[in-house]
């Protein structure tokens, strides 16, 4: 073995040598980097070697080839590259080829080597890199299209990305990613083309005039891939409406767009989608920059289709579609008239939608309110909020906005009382308890600004719910308390909130912020609720024992001498991977390095 590693070394005694005579490396220096490859070369000949020795030899090289770049901008000695870095890049490519030889099924080291390749525009190592990484991982449609990329994008080889997609279409003809990226990579290369055209023509090379009619620069390859594609996956919508955007993406394909819609058309008639599809196609991908008056004639033409659409297949989905096309465009903005025709257009699409679906999905509901808002209709809003309430009477969201509505439209004290009081307590019985979280904040905020005489007693009545509920609101409890009746009245709170599980870490630390924070620290009562915590989540939460011994070493009037104990007490009590994690937190806490 002694032989190989010296063999090896010796390969790299003419890059040293050049490092030291152009002066980026003393001698000394030479003689480190000698010692350390040595080192790392009797690893690499070890019977047991593994992928981390590998893996720090070339973390070795690539921080001497990031040192030799800093010499050489201090030095402005920029000469000799192809005997000095070519050859520890050579080195380093040797190292990775070995490491995935042994660690074939890695592919974050696989994905290093490319990375390093790339960096150093290593093309024709790139190109046996992914050869080889295909040959094992043949079965990954993302590595056939990172590699075709790669030949399209940065190997300019057309001829390379379409081979290889043929190559991964045969491992995988079901796979829709391919076949939309290998559209997308036939359209880029008519693009291409079409751009080297218009170069030569402004460079006054007069192309051949039937050059313009060749087949490829008229996406005539790209259109039989998406042939393809559909005879392999007839009934495959998704399949079909994926190929849509990445045509958009280019503007000589509109025949392509035209033959896609017509078969749309032609084969999913009853498909909610292909509708949405069919009624979108209208507004020009550049809708954004488009004149006013462009862009109200282009959604005209959609709603005409919509409206098609919906006779055709008046379903809940369909005209969710309607809806949110119309929401979608109101959103937009424009001017005065615009936005109210926008306006007037959604709303009678939605009154429609009423009309024609037995019950309004919960969505279109929760869409309806919100336009009404958009235009100022509040009463209506409320109107049609009850009504959606009274139509999905388990729906967490559309009593949250029913009760919202009524709290900022009621301005009479005594009413909004009474009414956000009933409205609650109505919620409350239709709701399951575990999903009710977001009502009661409401409420709560609500008696916060309006009624805080009674939010300690929907506050006691919260922590008595469901755990999802009770253990949000047992830390606004004591929050509460502080604020509500200082030192005294949230030590009540707590001692009562902390026999009633479940409990969080949350509610302790915050009581505990609490206590430390006055001039007068009682540390048995922090003490007390530390202990406490521990009862309840001494065995999974190192982080607890941690900060109960940091207290006793750092408070002024802290004990060290129970920091020992707490320690002990702590690897007793923990199990699993927890031990571990205190073991290191500990440690470090120690040294000074963990605030």
């Amino acid at each position: 073995m002694a032989e190989f590693v010296q063999q090896n070394i010796e390969e790299t005694i003419p890059e040293l040598e050049q490092l030291e005579r152009v002066g980026l490396f003393a001698k000394e220096e030479i003689k480190a980097i000698i010692k350390r490859r040595t080192h790392h070369e009797y690893r690499l000949v070890r019977r047991q070697r593994d992928k981390e020795d590998f893996l720090k030899y070339i973390q070795y090289e690539v921080n001497l080839l990031h040192l030799i770049k800093k010499r050489r901008n201090r030095l402005h000695y920029f000469f000799k590259k192809d005997e000095i870095e070519m050859t520890i890049i050579t080195r380093i490519l040797r190292l990775f080829r070995r490491t995935c030889t042994q660690n074939p099924e890695d592919l974050k080291l696989w994905s290093s080597y490319i990375e390093f390749a790339r960096t150093w525009h290593m093309m024709q190592e790139l190109s046996r890199v992914f050869t080889r990484l295909l040959k094992v991982h043949s079965d990954k449609p993302a590595l056939w299209i990172m590699a075709a990329k790669f030949q399209m994008e940065e190997n300019s080889s057309s001829e390379n990305a379409r081979g290889l997609m043929l190559r991964a279409l045969r491992h995988h003809p079901k796979s829709h990613k391919l076949w939309t990226e290998y559209f997308r990579l036939e359209l880029m290369n008519a693009d291409k083309q079409r751009k080297r055209y218009a170069l030569l023509k402004q460079s006054q090379i007069e192309p051949d005039e039937d050059d313009m009619n060749d087949a490829v620069m008229q996406g005539a390859v790209a259109k039989m891939v998406y042939k393809q594609a559909i005879q392999q996956m007839t009934d495959d919508i998704d399949l079909h409406l994926a190929f849509l955007p990445i045509c958009q993406r280019f503007d000589f394909t509109q025949h392509i767009l035209d033959e896609i819609y017509s078969d749309l058309e032609e084969s999913h008639a009853d498909s909610e989608l292909v509708w949405n599809a069919l009624s979108r196609r209208h507004l020009s991908p550049d809708s954004q920059e488009s004149e006013e008056s462009v862009v109200v004639t282009e959604e005209a033409k959609c709603h005409t289709v919509y409206d098609e659409a919906v006779t055709s297949i008046p379903t809940p989905k369909m005209w969710s579609m309607y809806v949110e096309f119309c929401i979608e465009r109101l959103e937009r903005g424009g001017s005065v008239k615009t936005s109210n025709q926008r306006a007037r257009q959604t709303l009678n699409v939605l009154d429609r939608a009423h009309k024609a679906c037995d019950t309004l999905p919960e969505e279109l509901f929760d869409r309806w309110l919100t336009v009404l808002l958009i235009v100022g209709g509040v009463d209506e809003a409320i109107s049609a909020a009850q009504e959606a309430v009274t139509v999905h009477p388990t729906s967490v969201n559309l009593w949250c906005r029913y009760m919202q509505l009524v709290i900022q439209n009621i301005t009479d004290a005594e009413q909004q009382k009474t009414n956000v009081t009933k409205l609650f307590e109505k919620a409350c019985s239709n709701l399951k308890s575990k999903n009710s979280l977001p009502l009661w904040k409401i409420a709560m905020e609500w008696c916060l600004a309006s009624d805080p005489a009674n939010l300690e007693t929907l506050l006691q009545t919260g922590v008595r719910e469901h755990k999802h509920v009770a253990m949000v609101l047992k830390e606004h409890y004591i929050d509460w308390a502080y604020l509500q009746g200082g030192l005294k009245t949230v030590r009540r709170v707590y001692s009562l909130l902390a026999k009633e599980k479940p409990l969080t870490t949350e509610f302790f630390y915050k009581y505990i912020a609490i206590e430390n924070a006055q001039t007068d620290t009682k540390m048995k009562q922090i003490r007390s609720c530390y202990e406490d915590a521990l009862r309840e989540f001494g065995t999974t939460e190192p982080d607890l024992w941690l900060d109960f011994i940091k207290l006793e070493l750092t408070h002024p009037n802290g004990d060290p001498s129970n920091s020992p104990s707490l320690h002990w007490r702590a690897m007793q009590a923990l199990q699993g991977d927890h031990v571990e994690t205190f073991t290191i937190k500990y440690t470090l806490m120690q040294t000074g390095h963990c605030s």
